[in-house]
């Protein structure tokens, strides 16, 4: 993102006039500008564990603005692009010089760094952005900063800053749990934007009178009003035209979800239905000791009330103990209580009240735990258990049991201990599965939220299909709607994970749809990184990303891919035996048509299973990704961007490229590919310069070319003979020109190599022959002429007076 604030977010010129306004100091107005052009130097949730950073396609700024978590900081974002009270906001702005006091009582200056900077219409304000949970554990540190004063949150350092530079400082806290309101605000945030045709502003307008007398369900308004639908409900929710429970009631439950004229009227009736839900997902607090007596109790209670019949039936005389326990059972029973739960008995709280273990065993363990096995030195309990004994004798005492050991080594984080062994797949691994309450959930509309993600074709079961691809590994990426799991689009390549894959994605799936999604979430792959990505994403889509190797974040995407290496991969008929791989299979298949045309069989049945297996497959829920499809539609229609295919879009899905040399007035434009050229082209070049040049990622004949303000399209002079390709056979070669330039590059070498070494062998034989050759002996007329150089190399090999032999 821009650092530069002429261009990002609000002018100069709105921000001042709201400083009029808010009668700001100079000190204020130079403080509040050096933070936003500090805003998003600092790269967020780069080394997160859990967080997904989303790169937010902000409407109200006007571009992008990335935040480091979607359930926290991005669902406040969603808040203030619908609140008609912000005029814009900045995140990650630096606070410098902000005070703070350590654990020791010494002040401590640095640069901290707020979530957000929100310029409303009469004031700017400081925003943290924490959930509940993180609140709550630092509440209970003893020397936490963090303070709750009745309801609200806040943080007195960041709280004294703002105060001292003009701003208010507020801790925002998203409601818990947070997924049924972070999927109504991305469905009323995607057609906010909309407008509206006549007859669907008339269906509005009748639906507003409705609403303004009296709650309406969103189901009656449908039934009620003509032409109006869910879809027109999440416009009025995202223009304030109406509001709605929308923390506690998903939208698609339009039979449960109410419409109301004012929003105080709204948000008691939310903060009553999210009562409820909380209060039913909450922990069990539970007062019966039955519940809560061990076995060995229980039993005990029920000997000791049985023992109580018999004495009050007569059959076993009474004591002064059992005598004071009919009392308390007596007791018990007036209050309500049962009889079983006055005999329970207290042995669970029987046994040592003191540790058997000296002290220096105690440290002998906290010291091997904190230095060696967190931090990675030690990976197996094992050898924890030699490095404790090291430590014993090295305190002087006698080495113990290891039963202590492991019971403080259990006590331990594991993910901490696979983080600092494995890194981040291992800790993926071993981390305990995300409480329900606490994640996300998926988008209510189709077409809002792409899930893509890339894997090799499996051949373990296929091995003949390493010889079909030359690169020697066939690729697959797959776009999962994220509300359907339908398919949406896809593409089939070879080689190492390449950029130009997504732009073909992304063109099948305008190709299928027609519009294109308002999320895509991918993985931290390079390729899903690159700078095209967020050029192509820049003004319409936000980018959502999972931390580093956390597949279960796009989980919807991984079991695709699990089903096509299953159900397609693994049904290919394997290889025949190793002895048969001989020159007879070599070469068939470094033959470019044969490998051209497995390339392309195996993108058929590829095809075949994505688009027409895969949709139709039931789920648990016994519904197919075809039907929620079908039925997300008919409710909401298309959460999709609307995209053309035309010739701006196919420029903007081409890969740019660098000229392998200076651009010829009179030859066109050379790459790595060969030159391309077109007369266009040409006399463009007379009078502009080239400013970009871009290759088709589907046809490896066509370049685009950008000279002064003007796009032009440039061929190579394959164009006429490749004309009858289909667009697999075209992207098969595509796909093969480096690999087949790097082999030509090889086989270039090896013949020049090979002529080197038969130039020298021949000029080795030519010397050895001067050599050995004899003079001509004085006076013999006939002899051959003996040209001058053969004279100076006999004369250089011996000296003159040493040719009387001859």
């Amino acid at each position: 993102m821009s650092t530069d604030p002429q261009f990002v977010g609000l002018s100069f010129e709105e921000r001042h006039q709201l400083y009029t306004r808010i009668k700001a100091s100079e000190l204020s107005i130079r403080q509040i500008e050096n933070m936003i052009a500090g805003s998003g130097t600092k790269t967020v949730g780069q080394a997160a564990l859990r967080n997904v950073r989303v790169r937010h396609n902000s409407v109200k700024n006007g571009s992008a603005r990335t935040v480091e978590s979607h359930t926290c900081e991005l669902v406040f974002a969603y808040e203030l692009e619908l609140d008609p009270e912000v005029l814009g906001y900045y995140v990650q702005v630096p606070c410098r010089r902000v005070q703070r006091t350590t654990a020791s009582g010494r002040n401590h200056i640095s640069t901290a760094h707020v979530d957000f900077l929100v310029f409303h219409r009469d004031r700017v304000e400081l925003v943290e952005c924490k959930p509940l949970s993180w609140l709550e554990s630092q509440l209970a540190l003893s020397d936490s900063p963090w303070v709750k004063q009745g309801a609200v949150w806040t943080y007195p350092p960041y709280a004294q800053w703002a105060q001292q530079h003009g701003l208010v400082f507020r801790v925002w806290v998203p409601p818990t749990p947070t997924g049924v309101y972070l999927q109504n605000l991305e469905a009323c945030y995607a057609v906010a934007g909309d407008p509206l045709q006549q007859h669907e502003i008339t269906a509005v307008t009748k639906a507003a009178g409705l609403i303004a007398k009296r709650p309406v369900l969103l189901d009656s308004l449908i039934a009620e009003v003509p032409g109006f639908t869910a879809r027109l409900a999440l416009w009025m929710l995202g223009k304030s035209a109406a509001f709605g429970p929308w923390q506690s009631t998903p939208a698609d439950m339009t039979d449960r979800f109410h419409l109301y004229a004012t929003k105080e009227q709204a948000k008691e009736a939310d903060e009553l239905l999210l009562g409820a839900i909380v209060n039913a997902q909450s922990q069990p607090a539970v007062a019966d000791p039955l519940l809560v007596a061990t076995a060995t109790d229980l039993q005990r209670a029920r000997q000791r009330l049985s023992r109580l019949a018999l004495i009050e039936a007569g059959s076993l005389p009474s004591t002064r103990r059992m005598g004071a326990l009919q009392r308390q059972v007596r007791k018990a029973v007036a209050e309500g209580r049962s009889a079983l739960s006055a005999c329970l008995t207290k042995y669970a709280f029987s046994g040592n009240r003191a540790s058997r273990l000296l002290p220096e065993h105690e440290q002998a363990i906290e010291t091997v735990i904190a230095l060696h096995w967190n931090t990675g030195r030690v990976h197996r309990p094992k050898d924890l258990l030699y490095v404790f004994e090291e430590e014993c004798l090295r305190l002087g005492v006698e080495p113990c049991g290891r039963a202590r050991l492991d019971a403080r080594r259990r006590s331990e984080s594991p993910t901490r201990h696979a983080l600092s062994t494995g890194g981040f797949r291992a800790y993926h691994a071993a981390r305990t599965r995300t409480d329900p309450r606490h994640r996300s959930l998926a988008p209510i509309g189709y077409g809002h939220t792409l899930h893509v993600d890339s894997s090799d074709l499996d051949v373990r079961c296929a091995p003949n299909l390493i010889y079909n691809f030359p690169a020697e590994k066939a690729k697959f990426y797959i776009g999962i709607d994220g509300a359907t799991g339908d398919t949406m689009a896809h593409s089939l390549v070879f080689g190492s994970a390449r950029t130009d894959a997504l732009a073909l994605l992304m063109r099948e799936y305008v190709k299928r749809h027609g519009f294109l999604p308002r999320m895509i979430h991918l993985d931290r792959g390079s390729e899903n990184t690159s700078h095209w990505v967020e050029e192509f994403c820049e003004g319409s889509i936000s980018l959502r990303y999972s931390p580093t190797a956390g597949s279960a974040w796009n989980g919807v995407a991984e079991n695709a891919i699990k089903q096509v290496n299953e159900q397609v991969a693994h049904r290919f008929a394997g290889s025949t035996a190793p002895d048969q791989r001989g020159r007879k299979v070599d070469g068939r298949f470094k033959s470019r048509k044969n490998a051209r045309t497995s390339f392309v069989t195996v993108h058929d049945e590829f095809i075949k299973f994505a688009y027409q297996d895969l949709p139709a497959t039931p789920g648990i829920d016994g519904s197919s990704p075809a039907e929620r499809r079908q039925e997300a539609l008919a409710a909401f229609g298309s959460l999709g961007t609307p995209c053309g295919w035309d010739d701006s879009f196919l420029i903007r899905t081409s890969i740019k490229v660098q000229p392998r040399r200076k651009v010829d007035p009179q030859r066109g434009v050379r790459t790595a590919d060969g030159w391309f050229t077109s007369d266009d082209l040409l006399m463009a070049l007379r009078t502009g310069k080239v400013g970009e040049v871009r290759s088709d990622c589907c046809d490896p004949c066509v370049i685009y070319v950008r000279v002064q303000m003007r796009w032009f399209k440039a061929f190579h002079n394959r164009v006429q003979s490749d004309a009858q390709l289909s667009d697999q056979e075209r992207l098969f070669d595509l796909l093969w020109a480096p690999t087949q330039r790097s082999q030509s590059a090889r086989r270039r070498e090896e013949i020049a190599r090979g002529r080197h070494s038969r130039r020298t062998l021949a000029q080795a034989a030519e010397a050895a022959t001067v050599h050995l050759a004899p003079l001509p002996k004085p006076g013999n007329d006939d002899a051959p002429e003996v040209p001058p150089e053969r004279l100076g190399v006999e004369l250089e090999i011996a000296p003159f007076d040493e040719q009387e032999d001859y």
